[in-house]
């Protein structure tokens, strides 16, 4: 009977070894591409952004914004394009916003 036990709990530590396993390589996985989405979905705004302040340079509380996504984005990549955009958006004369 004792033997019987000893097979069951071995058994039953074998599937939830693998299963474990499996789900933490399935959440690291997944959270790698998150990351991976977020930093494409941070690039596109910041171009976007980089764009626009070509043709009329940024208000303080639009460089406040680029500088809060930029340092997000910095994290979770390192990129020298961004670098040099976001040296250049920080260096840009800022617009006057009149409401």
């Amino acid at each position: 009977m004792q033997e019987v036990m000893v097979e069951i709990f071995s058994t039953v530590a074998s599937l939830a070894i693998g299963v474990l396993s499996g789900y933490v390589l399935a959440y690291v996985t997944g959270l790698r591409a998150v990351r991976k989405g977020m930093q494409l979905i941070l690039r596109a705004s910041l171009n976007d952004m980089y764009c626009r302040f070509q043709s009329a340079p940024p208000t303080a509380e639009e460089k406040l914004i680029w500088q809060e996504m930029y340092v997000v984005y910095e994290k979770l990549a390192e990129n020298g394009v961004m670098k040099a955009k976001n040296d250049a958006v920080l260096h840009m004369k800022e617009r006057m916003d009149f409401k």
